[in-house]
């Protein structure tokens, strides 16, 4: 009898403390929640950061419990969670300012972590580069595409950069999980010329701007941009969609150039109206309404 009650109480203190334990994370992915809303809906620029500063310090808190990759991320609004057979890759955005915006994320599986940090060194090159997380390519991921080449497994993975208040950028990046550590960026991009680690497409958030994958093709598909004089609210020259439609198509294993994917929709004249010029999407790159 006393053998049974012990293991009776022996189990009660273990599920006190599983469910004690559950609720700590789920109340640091409230707190999360809140710090990631601020981070890019706060009024003033100092309170933004302020809160992301306060974002990065939770999520630390929430990744160093050895239970957090059951928690589900999913619900919480202002973070981007892409899921893989056995990780999750998390992203999400601080806007400094009006003119400035850095990215923060996190590539995890059960029984361990990686951070990314937004630093990309050799910006004029990144095209062409190969990262590692700590010196990424910063941006909001919002699709992810396994594929394989050389019969390894890579994902490509399609994002975006806000960068300033004239322009943002559309990313096809390439995580690479083969070696002992992530990188980003992976020759496979097959043009006219040397092949691209990743695609970058930048363009005037005066007109919208589509980069996705398609199945049916199968291939990452984005508008074709070019410059425009006088359609900036200076009257500067901007990078604009012209309504066609470019594609990298996956063939063996490499995302294969085809111009003019759909040429028949192509338009004379930007897809903008007048009203557009002075300001931003109504929506974020997650499809949510901005808040003002």
């Amino acid at each position: 009898m006393k053998q049974r009650l012990y293991f009776l109480a022996v189990s009660l203190v273990m599920v006190t403390g599983l469910l004690g334990q559950s609720q700590d994370l789920v109340r640091l992915r409230d707190e999360i929640a809140f710090n990631a809303d601020n981070a890019v809906n706060a009024q003033m620029d100092k309170h933004r950061i302020r809160s992301h500063e306060r974002l990065v310090s939770l999520i630390d808190s929430f990744l160093l419990d050895p239970d957090s990759y059951a928690v589900s991320l999913d619900s919480v609004p202002w973070l981007s969670v892409l899921h893989g057979e056995d990780f999750r890759l998390v992203t999400w955005q601080l806007k400094v300012s009006d003119n400035e915006h850095k990215y923060g994320g996190f590539l995890q599986w059960p029984d361990r972590v990686v951070r990314f940090k937004d630093n990309r060194p050799f910006i004029n090159g990144s095209e062409y580069s190969s990262y590692t997380p700590g010196g990424w390519y910063g941006c909001l991921y919002y699709s992810i595409v396994p594929f394989e080449t050389g019969g390894d497994k890579y994902y490509a993975l399609l994002g975006y950069n806000a960068e300033d208040r004239l322009i943002s950028t559309k990313v096809a990046d390439i995580l690479d999980l083969t070696g002992a550590e992530p990188r980003l960026g992976l020759p496979v991009f097959m043009g006219s010329g040397e092949a691209k680690t990743r695609l970058l497409m930048t363009y005037g958030d005066i007109s919208p701007a589509r980069m996705l994958y398609d199945p049916q093709l199968p291939g990452i598909v984005h508008d074709h941009i070019e410059s425009l004089m006088g359609i900036g609210p200076e009257g500067e020259a901007l990078p604009v969609s012209d309504g066609s439609m470019e594609a990298w198509i996956l063939q063996k294993g490499k995302w294969v150039y085809k111009e003019e994917l759909y040429d028949e929709v192509k338009s004379t004249e930007p897809p903008f109206t007048e009203d557009r010029k002075d300001r931003k999407e109504e929506n974020d790159i997650l499809g949510r309404p901005k808040k003002e």
